[in-house]
């Protein structure tokens, strides 16, 4: 058994694809019922506590206003409706670029206001040095979506290139100059939660995402490496077709390998483990929600025989902690990632058991 690490550097070792003394684990999003129920009322910070997870993720504050019952505007001026779970959907008749004079008139958040970074501050202050530091951000898709609506922005990458590009490259700046202020407070790894690809193939074809997304990416993925941080690309569904493209790029790990778009996580650790961390797999939405607390520990085995073998892993759900996760089953699998992700790894222990 090797030495014991710390969270932070159990994923720092990850993501420079070692291997540390466990599996660690941690999630991109937790809905706040889970946080709620798992820890009978607490916060973000008793979870991290209960739960010992080895990243904290947190990030830049961007304060919404509301302007119906049912209706907010955050400070990209995208107006957003409730939806399902914590994250508010964008609604696309009301976004705010839809030509070039929208855009004229349009600037993204000040970088430099007073409450962009209070609550980043205290959580990089409070777990420095004890677990990983993830800043949570955005890269090429996520804003320019919303910013000028689902529809529209398809559209326009076919009709109007470079009205997109030039979408993209102001909110490439942006997260930059966020991604600056986070390297100087303390961050060590950059998480964006773009999803370009739905369970069949990606949003746009790989030409398009080529010639108006990835030179804006990889200026990013360089902006970061420059600061001396890491990249962990989130992306959901059927990456097959890109995720060369990512790798290229530079991404130092990718998160999930979504099984719901067929994504293999086997494939993927055996192609592409020796250039990127992975992270994944038990899915949240078969296992995790309607599964048997045997059954989520048998996942986890199975993730763990398929991807952790020579580290660069990290052990988590397919994609989030939602609203429909149980907590039980999600405490099942926390309790299994312990059990069986001891390096060196035990493949006799890992192995299937037997069916009753």
């Amino acid at each position: 058994m090797l030495s014991e690490m710390n969270g932070q550097e159990r994923v720092l070792a990850v993501i420079q694809g070692l291997e540390p003394d466990r599996v660690p684990t941690f999630e991109w999003v937790y809905h706040p019922s889970i946080i709620s129920t798992m820890t009978a009322g607490g916060n973000y910070d008793d979870f991290i506590r209960i739960c010992d997870f080895d990243a904290v993720i947190c990030g830049a504050a961007y304060p919404v206003q509301t302007i119906t019952k049912d209706l907010i505007i955050d400070e990209w001026g995208v107006t957003r409706t409730s939806g399902h779970e914590a994250y508010s959907m964008p609604v696309d008749e009301k976004a705010p670029i839809q030509n070039w004079a929208d855009l004229e008139k349009w600037n993204p958040p000040n970088p430099n206001a007073p409450h962009r970074i209070q609550s980043l501050k205290v959580q990089i202050e409070k777990y420095k040095g004890e677990r990983a530091i993830i800043v949570r951000s955005r890269d090429v898709w996520s804003n320019p979506r919303d910013l000028m609506g689902y529809k529209n922005l398809l559209l326009q990458c076919a009709l109007n290139p470079e009205l997109v590009e030039q979408v993209v490259i102001k909110c490439i700046d942006h997260s930059i100059a966020m991604l600056d202020i986070a390297a100087d407070l303390g961050g060590e790894i950059i998480m964006t939660g773009d999803d370009i690809a739905d369970n069949n193939r990606s949003l746009v074809s790989p030409a398009m995402l080529e010639s108006i997304f990835m030179p804006h990416f990889r200026r990013w993925v360089d902006a970061i490496h420059d600061h001396g941080l890491h990249y962990w690309k989130h992306t959901d569904g059927n990456i097959r077709d890109i995720l060369p493209m990512l790798v290229e790029a530079g991404i130092d790990g990718i998160d999930p390998i979504d099984p719901t778009a067929g994504m293999d996580l086997a494939e993927v650790k055996q192609e592409w483990g020796d250039q990127v961390a992975i992270k994944g797999n038990v899915n949240c939405g078969v296992e995790l929600v309607s599964g048997t607390e045997q059954q989520v520990e048998e996942a986890v085995k199975k993730c763990i025989r398929e991807a952790g073998l020579g580290g660069g892993y990290v052990c988590s759900s397919s994609n989030m902690i939602h609203s429909g996760v149980k907590p039980n089953l999600y405490k099942a699998m926390l309790d299994a990632i312990r059990e069986y992700g001891v390096y060196p790894l035990d493949l006799e222990k890992l192995a299937p058991s037997p069916v009753e």
